[in-house]
């Protein structure tokens, strides 16, 4: 009876460590991976810097420096190095996870595309050209130059509807000088977009809810610009359209 229940006991000790033995590691999320790259960029970094400051040092003296202390210098830096990125490291390491995440979020699955704006004016109209709009959540001014050198002029000339870009919140609204109107709107998906046009704004209010293509003025006939600024506002809503 006792080597029975021995050898049982045995068998489940066996089989509790070979199920931590073969354990697998937990996956790191693409955050960690791209953190890790960029703290490993860092590191790199400064320690090419001290290798730097190191070669600035002129050795001299009686005493030659041997192959045993220079190795134990690099060591020594090598050390100092990691303590820096565990204390928070010189900022590097941050800028460069920004602009990783900024690339390759989207591909990641780390931040949520935006969808294409459907405005101030349309994309596809050929009477103006527009830069296009390539990196979402950087501060950018796009400048629309409207072209009215062909067809009708002045009074005859259709107005321009200026439209929202993306669903959001009117901001406020204000006329400036020589019939210059300025919109400022806050989108679901963390874009802020200001608009300076010459023209009118239509009946929209204040902290009024807008959808995407939303008419929110219109172009004077004597419009020759329109100037579109993006900055990053507030923090996505988690239903960002991507296209």
């Amino acid at each position: 009876m006792s080597d029975s229940s021995g050898a049982a006991g045995g068998a489940g000790n066996f089989k509790a460590f070979g199920s931590k033995f073969l354990s697998r590691p937990v996956p790191k999320s693409p955050e960690q991976k791209l953190r890790e790259v960029s703290d490993m960029y860092e590191k790199h970094f400064l320690r090419e810097m001290t290798k730097a400051m190191r070669s600035t040092i002129q050795e001299g003296g009686f005493i030659q420096t041997s192959h045993a202390e220079k190795i134990f210098r690099e060591q020594l830096d090598d050390h100092y190095v990691e303590k820096w990125g565990e204390r928070g490291g010189v900022g590097l390491s941050d800028m460069i996870y920004t602009q990783l995440v900024e690339k390759f979020g989207v591909m990641m699955g780390i931040k949520t595309q935006v969808s294409k704006p459907q405005g101030p004016l349309p994309l596809d109209t050929k009477s103006f050209a527009a830069r296009p709009f390539q990196h979402p959540g950087k501060k950018q001014s796009v400048s629309y130059r409207i072209d009215n050198t062909q067809g009708p002029q002045g009074a005859d000339k259709a107005p321009e509807a200026v439209k929202a870009p993306w669903d959001g919140v009117l901001l406020g609204k204000k006329t400036l000088a020589d019939d210059q109107t300025m919109i400022e709107i806050e989108h679901d998906n963390g874009l802020k977009s200001q608009m300076v046009f010459k023209g009118g704004v239509s009946k929209v209010s204040t902290g009024e809810k807008l959808q995407a293509g939303d008419t929110l003025g219109f172009l004077s006939p004597e419009a020759k610009s329109l100037y579109w600024t993006v900055e990053k506002g507030a923090e996505p809503g988690p239903e960002t359209v991507s296209e």
